[in-house]
């Protein structure tokens, strides 16, 4: 199977262009679904790593109380305070948004996971779906045509295990294969952990990311890499160059901060460190 490095140069010829007359719709539309009482925090540093990687106009769908504690965190979000119906909520808005991200402390009710099921199958955008949302889609009858060419997943090997089936140390044995398997069952895959393996249904390559390391392994940095992706889903760019790019991004972010050391790095400062790294690779 082959397996190729992705490299600076590459992430930085995906860059979206920043023309000096664009405006705020230029840099892409992201709907954001999640939260929960329990993970309350977690659509707000997947909107956060979405604006820090450049995103345009973000909004959070989810309950009143999740989008009051966002709020308090986050004025620059647009908020939907849902009611019973998030799915029916976020079908209804689909026109006004670029891509979506689903998933992030959403939880795994049954409720939580029909919304999620329900998404996969209707949403006409980009779709990224990560954390609890992967659950909904594992163990579903005839997987094969739940594929999505516009769909990205986000799993890390123990989220992998449970979609194929196996175990974590299977998933670890053969990070690239796992991958690739992943991707022909759902789409686009970004298989989390040290060296970032993406692969892409019907591609034989499997790509690589070579940044990062025990800096990223904290909680909710997953939800900053589901925001950094989806700002570039909804910014226009092909699923894979969305993934590969959101993933080096967030590489390069936690290299960044390793020299402050490896341990107490908080998800919100791997969002914060974005910025500076964009900056870097514009220049």
């Amino acid at each position: 199977m082959p397996l190729q490095d992705f490299s600076r140069a590459e992430a930085a010829a995906l860059l979206p262009a920043r023309p000096d007359d664009m405006h705020k719709g230029d840099r892409g539309r992201l709907l954001v679904v999640g939260g929960s009482d329990r993970y309350p925090g977690a659509p707000a540093l997947s909107a956060l790593g979405a604006l820090r990687s450049g995103g345009g106009v973000v909004s959070l769908l989810s309950s009143p109380s999740v989008c009051a504690v966002c709020a308090a965190r986050l004025p620059e979000v647009v908020y939907l305070p849902g009611g019973k119906d998030w799915a029916g909520a976020a079908l209804a808005a689909a026109s006004s948004f670029g891509a979506a991200v689903v998933g992030p402390g959403l939880g795994r009710s049954v409720g939580a996971l029909n919304v999620v099921r329900e998404l996969w199958v209707r949403w006409p955008r980009p779709l990224l779906v990560d954390g609890d949302g992967l659950f909904a889609l594992a163990g579903e009858p005839g997987e094969g045509c739940f594929a999505r060419s516009d769909a990205v997943l986000t799993p890390h090997e123990g989220e992998a295990a449970h979609l194929l089936g196996t175990t974590a140390e299977a998933v670890r044995a053969d990070r690239p294969g796992a991958a690739r398997e992943l991707a022909e069952r759902w789409g686009c895959v970004l298989l989390k952990g040290r060296s970032t393996i993406v692969a892409l249904r019907g591609k034989k390559t499997v790509h690589r990311l070579g940044w990062g390391g025990p800096e990223l392994s904290v909680p909710g940095s997953g939800d900053v890499l589901s925001g950094c992706i989806g700002a570039f889903l909804a910014a226009g760019l092909a699923v894979r160059d969305a993934a590969l790019l959101g993933g080096a991004l967030h590489g390069m972010a936690g290299a960044l901060l390793r020299s402050g050391g490896v341990d107490g790095v908080l998800a919100s400062q791997i969002a914060d460190a974005l910025r500076p790294v964009l900056r870097e690779l514009r220049s």
